[in-house]
């Protein structure tokens, strides 16, 4: 039949007012992923740099017991994962569900056809207990898939971080075979997850395609029996396959959020790690009261008392230690190798605390004070060297942050490094490769020292600080090592003898114990271990040079 020309302009009325909606429609999307973006940046942020701190405040046992290549792969899946939940859960999953059960109202109410209303639920319930049970199944394949991925990223950083280690004994064939096994891991426990998602996404096309088919026969029986004109038929089965576009993504979305839900559980494990060492809750700052006038030595009065520690699942540590470091004064920790020399360092700078005991910082117990406080009042140098793969300028610098360029020449020329930077191409901006590797061992120390003493604090540790030094070096850095100890209390953990001879105070430790205190001639004069150990120093010195003439 023919349109009136009343019936045609309602027409177009209808028209317009669809596809100014339509249009509506896709600006509000539009707009609603623009305010989105700017929420799920803000949440990535926070997470980010949460996580960033929480691993940074978990203790010394947990950082030498992790694997670096998983706990970065952890922390990207996590922080990426949170952003899928959110995106997904928010703009279409909440959706999805909002308009199927707006769909099957409309059955319901509007159009009458009850047979089409309960096959569009029954078909939904299906649908749902199935991709739920499939996907519960398919996680134990993310869960291995996640264990690989971790696994071959810990071996590319652990190879390349060990890189000269590698080329020292040429296995660079071993190393690619190990990476090798680790990536086909990956790949076989990927396999296995796409095909499970391909099973799932059969399983679920097969009753979406159903349920359409069934109502498409349904609606046309309605249609046939006058239960309803052309324009309900044509409605009803427009809103069905409008209700199976969002379901035929559906499945994408959930399985999605199922692996990022289990992306999520592993960083929320991590973020979960409990550090050893925490401040007690009414800890307060340690206050330095560093003198200097009136002939005062500057520094602080250092003691450990009846110290006892173990290492976890070790007989190794401390027993019973006990001694003190005046201030202004240096103090020389010599031993045999496993006698607990570094482990001192560790508990003054706690990375542990005592089992039993107490070391102390001008006559406070450091458990009752902020970590923070303590060592902002230690500087140190330690045997092994790391520095940030930056400038040389950005290394020296990082001991204190806000000094002038003026301060940071001081403490480089007081390091007898100065000279080196200057003659540089790059001169301070040169950078210093991945852990320093363009520099030597010396080069790396030295950069150490003038870290520590821009630092300027009233508690120095050496850890074997002049170790990777030639011996002119060593006696040129030795005067400005020197030369800091009048001024700051002083802790050398010394395996080389002939360094610490200036000591005020020389500690000898065996097995965890202490077994000597005195000065150098006053150790000598004991002729016991201490003696031992100088004659067996300078025996050894000779023969080399008798090897080497």
């Amino acid at each position: 039949p023919q349109l009136s020309d009343g019936d045609t302009y309602g027409a177009m009325i209808s028209c317009a007012v669809y596809g100014a909606l339509l249009l509506f429609s896709k600006a509000f999307k539009e707009a609603q992923s623009l305010v989105y973006l700017g929420v799920a940046q803000a949440a990535f942020t926070d997470l980010a740099e949460d996580t960033f701190e929480h691993v940074h405040e978990l203790s010394l046992n947990w950082h030498v017991k992790k694997k670096l290549g998983e706990v970065v792969r952890v922390i990207d899946r996590g922080i990426a994962a949170c952003d899928t939940l959110m995106k997904y859960g928010v703009l279409y999953l909440g959706p999805a569900i909002g308009e199927c059960v707006a769909v099957v109202i409309l059955f319901f109410t509007v159009f009458k056809v009850w047979d089409v209303g309960l096959v569009v639920i029954f078909s939904l319930s299906l649908y749902s207990y199935v991709t739920i049970t499939l996907t519960l199944w398919r996680k134990r394949f993310r869960k291995a898939m996640n264990t690989q991925d971790n696994k071959w990223h810990d071996r590319i950083t652990d190879s390349l971080v060990n890189f000269e280690t590698v080329k020292y004994f040429t296995n660079e064939k071993y190393e690619k075979t190990r990476f090798t096994q680790a990536v086909e891991g990956y790949q076989k426990f990927s396999v296995d997850v796409q095909a499970s998602l391909s099973l799932l996404n059969i399983v679920q096309q097969i009753i979406l395609n159903t349920c359409l088919a069934t109502c498409l026969v349904l609606s046309a029986r309605a249609y046939h029996r006058n239960l309803m004109d052309i324009g309900d038929f044509v409605a009803v089965n427009v809103w069905v396959v409008q209700l199976f576009t969002p379901l035929n993504f559906l499945g994408t979305v959930y399985n999605a959020i199922i692996t990022a839900w289990v992306d999520l559980k592993n960083l929320s494990q991590l973020l979960g790690q409990k550090s050893d060492i925490v401040d007690s809750k009414d800890a307060k700052a340690l206050k330095s009261r560093m003198g200097g006038g009136g002939g005062e030595k500057r520094g602080a009065l250092v003691s450990f008392n009846e110290v006892h520690f173990n290492y976890p699942n070790s007989n190794r540590g401390l027993k019973g230690v006990s001694f003190s470091l005046a201030p202004g004064t240096t103090t020389a920790i010599v031993g045999s190798t496993g006698a607990g020399k570094t482990t001192i360092g560790r508990l003054l700078f706690r990375f542990y605390d005592p089992t039993r005991g107490s070391v102390m910082i001008n006559g406070v117990d450091i458990t009752e004070v902020t970590q923070r406080s303590v060592r902002e009042m230690i500087g140190v140098v330690p045997q092994d060297t790391v520095l940030f793969n930056d400038t040389i300028l950005h290394n020296i610098s990082y001991g204190k942050l806000t000094a002038s360029m003026e301060e940071i020449e001081a403490a480089a020329e007081a390091a007898q490094i100065l000279g080196f930077i200057r003659g540089l191409s790059e001169g301070w901006n040169t950078m210093v490769g991945e852990r320093g590797l363009k520099l030597s061992g010396g080069e790396k120390q030295r950069v150490a020292i003038a870290r520590c003493l821009l630092k300027d604090p009233p508690i120095v540790l050496l850890d074997e600080a002049t170790s990777a030094l030639d011996i002119l070096t060593e006696r040129s850095i030795q005067k400005a090592l020197n030369a800091l100890g009048h001024q700051r209390t002083v802790l050398v953990i010394a395996h080389r003898l002939s360094t610490i001879q200036h000591a005020d105070q020389i500690v000898v430790l065996g097995d965890g114990e202490v077994i000597e205190t005195g000065t150098h001639n006053s150790l000598l004069q004991l002729n016991s271990k201490y003696a031992e150990m100088c004659i067996a120093q300078a025996k050894a010195a000779n023969e080399e040079n008798e090897i080497g003439e």
